[in-house]
């Protein structure tokens, strides 16, 4: 499949082609997500599911800035194919994927040497302490790599190589898998061991993603050029969404965590980490619904096919609808038979926390959905206010007003079903907000004035300068 298809394949025959492979792909990626947790919590112990719990959202934020070019860029390389223009196209994607890099590598040396002191104010003690300060520490060396992998992944669906994108998925999470086995239960090397698997597979699938642009098998390739401030600015602001929800989703966290020691210790850090690695299933294939998607909606949006771009639209929204209701059904029928994967033998307690959290976020699924898919829609016709909007409200707003409210009425409980109560809140406005966009043929925006401020990228002198 080619990025054309985007526009004259049959809409149901696209969906599948575009979802499959990314379903796939996403698939594997959770199923490698909870062996990894398997690993962990069966041979570290469940202060290991704690620690990586607590880094997460530190690693998130690292990451924020690098998703927000990407998205941006994405969204913006998709519309100017969807209006033949490949050349420019490249000059995004060359300048755009340089940031990138340059971005990760400074964030990536901040967060190695600040480690122990973000830790500790997260209000992590003792051996869960020590095990997430060697966790981060490990992924802030590879912050570079695992960046560009996953913006190179945005920039091959783009391109149509869905199929491709899905090779490289399943192929680092099976790589993922074997070095968890050889370091973690082979050799003994601990959790390090375990971000050090994760981040050896991501820079294996980056360098294997940059060679269809290097080689100039897709229409997008590394070339020397400029973008105005103007078209910079549209970048960062459409994917400013993504950035400022991974930073409130990434604050929230680290809130939660908190009020999950304070109300349970590690215990409760750990069983909320459970219930995510088990949902991560359902939750990567619905999310990968809208981003397998956004290239053919944007594309529609440049090439003025809008009704056509509604109607890709409005079939995601019916798929998105349909496999939460399954993911609400697995996590209530089926989650629960793979708790004892994570738990060591005798640990009643964490298995009973785990169960009534999961049983209680499983609701969720009702509503989030609804949410999720119009953010990315407002994001892939370039309305990155409304999607900003809809998704803040989503991640942290509504979640913070109702933490509030739910933690000192119903304590662990109220924790466990905060995110159905604000999905519910989310979903009503996130639909009120979608409701009055009006849609019409993307226009290319003209400089205006003698001055247009550029940036430019220089492969010879791998730099960049503002002109």
């Amino acid at each position: 499949m080619n990025e054309r298809d985007y526009g004259t394949e049959p809409i149901l025959k696209l969906f599948f082609k575009c979802i499959i492979p990314a379903m796939v792909g996403m698939g594997f990626s959770a199923i490698y997500s909870i062996i990894d947790g398997i690993f962990m919590g069966h041979f570290i112990g469940h202060e290991a599911l704690a620690a990586v719990n607590i880094v997460m959202p530190l690693v998130m934020i690292t990451t924020a800035l690098s998703d927000m070019i990407a998205t941006g860029s994405s969204v913006r390389i998709s519309i100017l194919l969807g209006q033949d223009g490949e050349q420019e196209a490249s000059r995004v994607f060359s300048v755009c994927l340089a940031l990138i890099a340059v971005l990760s590598g400074l964030l990536g040396l901040v967060g190695f040497l600040l480690a122990g002191p973000l830790v500790r104010m997260m209000g992590a003690d003792g051996l869960t302490a020590e095990y997430a300060i060697q966790y981060l520490r490990v992924f802030a060396l590879f912050m570079m790599p695992c960046s560009v992998y996953f913006s190179t992944d945005n920039y091959l669906r783009v391109c149509g190589k869905v199929k491709l994108s899905m090779t490289i998925n399943i192929v680092c999470s099976l790589l993922n898998i074997l070095l968890d086995v050889l370091l973690i239960v082979v050799l003994g090397l601990g959790l390090q061991a375990a971000a050090l698997a994760s981040c050896l597979s991501m820079t294996v699938g980056a360098v294997w993603s940059l060679i269809p642009f290097v080689k100039r098998e897709v229409p997008l390739m590394f070339t020397r050029g400029r973008i105005s401030l103007r078209q910079l600015f549209t970048i960062i602001t459409n994917g400013s969404s993504e950035f400022f929800v991974s930073i409130a989703g990434s604050t929230f966290a680290i809130i939660i965590n908190v009020v999950l020691i304070r109300l349970g210790g590690s215990t409760a850090v750990a069983a909320v980490a459970i219930v995510e690695y088990i949902e991560s299933i359902t939750g990567m294939l619905i999310h990968s619904l809208g981003g397998a998607m956004q290239p053919a909606i944007s594309y529609c949006f440049g090439a003025g096919l809008i009704k056509r771009m509604k109607a890709i639209q409005r079939t995601v929204m019916g798929a998105s609808a349909l496999l939460s209701l399954l993911a609400m059904l697995f996590l209530l029928v089926g989650g629960k038979l793979l708790l004892p994967f994570f738990i060591k033998d005798g640990d009643t307690a964490l298995y009973a926390m785990s169960l009534r959290a999961m049983q209680l976020y499983a609701l969720s699924y009702l509503v989030s959905w609804i949410e999720s898919t119009l953010s990315e829609y407002m994001t892939a016709v370039e309305r990155p206010w409304r999607s900003l909007s809809i998704s803040l409200l989503g991640t942290f707003v509504f979640p913070l007003l109702f933490l509030s409210i739910l933690v000192p009425a119903w304590g662990l409980d109220g924790v466990w079903i905060l995110h159905f109560v604000s999905g519910v809140f989310s979903a009503a406005v996130a639909v009120m907000i979608a409701r009055k966009v009006n849609i019409q043929p993307h226009i290319q925006p003209q400089p205006c004035g003698f001055f247009k401020p550029t940036l430019t990228f220089n492969n010879r002198r791998n730099g960049m300068k503002w002109k």
